[in-house]
């Protein structure tokens, strides 16, 4: 009996079945080195050269300055209207009177007195008709002559004074009336306001010399 070509029945058992053939596929690799290089991540150091440093570091100096200085004068702005504000606020009314009545002290009435502004009820020159227990404005304490010269100047503006032997017998006192019983009454402050308002007109004349009567006062007058 011949014997069929090919393999045996147990060949055929003992063989393992062929894998089907898979297509092979193209694996794209990356560049690991380029990718973390163009990542930020912790402990990484960042290079920058010195010229963007100098660069960074002007700019940031230029907007400091130019901060401040804008803060500074805003600061200055209102400081300024601030000031002005409490001073408006706090100016006595003695000063708002003197200002006030500035404009009306030019000119005086003819009917109050003679031509040249001299009030005909009124005492000599060198005199002293000041009662006991009235406060009186003192001008100025100088010699004989310019106390009768600073006088006649405040009775042609339609002031009433006077000269007054002061305690030394060199010096004479120029007093201002009328006297007033309350230093801080409606008296005293117009006869104030009178004195501040003559007192730029004598400044500005040969005998004046700059004195504008402002270091005037008021004393309290006892015989």
């Amino acid at each position: 009996m011949t014997r069929k070509k090919g393999p045996a029945l147990y060949e055929l058992i003992s063989a393992k079945p062929e894998q089907p053939k898979v297509a092979k596929t193209t694996e794209v690799q990356f560049n690991d080195d380029n990718l973390e290089h163009n990542v930020l991540a912790p402990g990484r150091s960042i290079r920058v050269s010195v010229g963007s440093i100098g660069v960074i570091a002007a700019v940031c100096i230029a907007l400091i300055v130019i901060s401040y200085t804008m803060g500074y004068r805003k600061g200055i702005a209102v400081t300024r209207e601030d000031y002005g504000n409490r001073l408006f606020e706090e100016l006595p009314s003695v000063a708002l009177s003197e200002v006030s009545t500035q404009s009306q002290i030019a000119e005086i009435p003819k009917k109050q007195g003679n031509s040249n502004g001299k009030i005909s009820s009124w005492g000599p020159v060198i005199s002293d008709p000041r009662v006991a227990g009235y406060n009186y404005f003192t001008l100025m304490q100088t010699t004989k002559d310019g106390a009768v010269q600073l006088t006649e100047f405040c009775r042609e503006k339609g002031l009433e004074a006077y000269v007054v032997s002061g305690n030394n017998t060199r010096l004479y006192r120029v007093i201002a009336f009328p006297g007033s019983v309350d230093r801080n009454d409606a008296v005293s402050i117009e006869t104030r306001s009178k004195i501040l308002a003559i007192g730029q007109q004598w400044a500005i004349t040969n005998a004046g010399r700059g004195s504008d009567l402002k270091d005037s006062y008021s004393t309290l007058f006892n015989k």
